[in-house]
């Protein structure tokens, strides 16, 4: 992750998302901690919007802090901000991660295909996100979540806070990826979540692109197998596994997928899961 290091006082003004009062309390208290002059920084913004009609696509909003155990009423503020905001937020949820190195939750950046952002990553941490949709959005596609994430390290407080806007997950579900909007850029050419481009045609004729995205989304369900996202992405690698382009795989390379398969599999704790990636192991013929 690229990071730009600041030290001292950072404003939010014209970063934060110019929403209504769903998330007023939260937004304040993130703004209180960012703006300390006594709070150590690491920063990082994304802003995507349409070209044609300039609406916000997608945005990721990362700030990585160590503040003096003197200044932890910021992030006990932040807390109770999200007690405050709980009744407009129609997900939240909280937790805590005792491996460290791998996310518990994965939360989606833009339309999901190519990004997202891993919750509670910092060993010993404990954290809470929640999901407002937004209110300039009519058809209620998209939404805002605020995360934090913090860890007593006994002089100091450690944490993240962070901001993406992305379509929900109900969306993202319930349409078929091949209406979406949203394309992965791999090897110079665009495709959706099936391997096809605009056109519908796959054009990886050695099996190079299909596993790039495998690859991918098997990358993403492993840094939370057992997140509300794991589901979502076990279905697009078992459509991926449906599709013809898996047979150009080679016979090698047909039974190195099968194998990363069965490790799925096991990640997975719900059966309708678990028989999802038996289901794409099943559809990888190796003759």
């Amino acid at each position: 992750m690229n990071q730009i290091k600041k030290i001292g006082a950072v404003t939010l003004l014209g970063l934060l998302p110019l929403v209504t009062q769903a998330q007023q309390h939260i937004k304040a208290a993130f703004d209180a901690l960012v703006q300390d002059s006594s709070v150590e920084l690491s920063v990082e913004h994304k802003l995507e919007k349409d070209p044609e009609t300039g609406q916000r696509e997608s945005q990721f909003d990362f700030w990585e802090f160590t503040l003096p155990k003197s200044k932890q009423v910021l992030v006990k503020n932040i807390q109770r901000a999200f007690d405050l905001d709980r009744e407009q937020a129609y997900s939240i949820s909280t937790g805590s991660n005792s491996r460290g190195g791998e996310g518990v939750e994965v939360l989606a950046i833009g339309n999901g295909f190519r990004n997202g952002y891993s919750v509670g990553e910092i060993k010993g941490s404990d954290y809470i996100y929640a999901l407002f949709l937004d209110p300039e959005d009519a058809e209620h596609i998209h939404r805002y979540a605020y995360v934090l994430e913090w860890k007593d390290n006994g002089d100091e407080f450690l944490g993240r806070l962070a901001i993406t806007y992305a379509t929900t997950l109900k969306y993202r579900q319930g349409n078929s990826i091949s209406k979406r909007r949203g394309r992965i850029i791999l090897n110079g050419s665009s495709f959706d979540g099936n391997g096809f481009e605009a056109t519908g045609s796959f054009q990886a004729t050695d099996g190079s692109n299909w596993l790039a995205q495998f690859n991918m989304y098997a990358k993403l369900f492993r840094q939370a197998p057992n997140s509300t996202s794991s589901p979502y992405y076990a279905n697009y690698i078992n459509e991926l596994c449906k599709n013809p382009s898996a047979n150009k795989l080679s016979t090698g390379e047909k039974k190195m997928v099968i194998e990363e398969l069965a490790k799925l599999k096991q990640l997975a704790e719900d059966e309708f899961t678990q028989n999802i990636f038996l289901n794409a192991m099943m559809n990888i013929n190796i003759e």
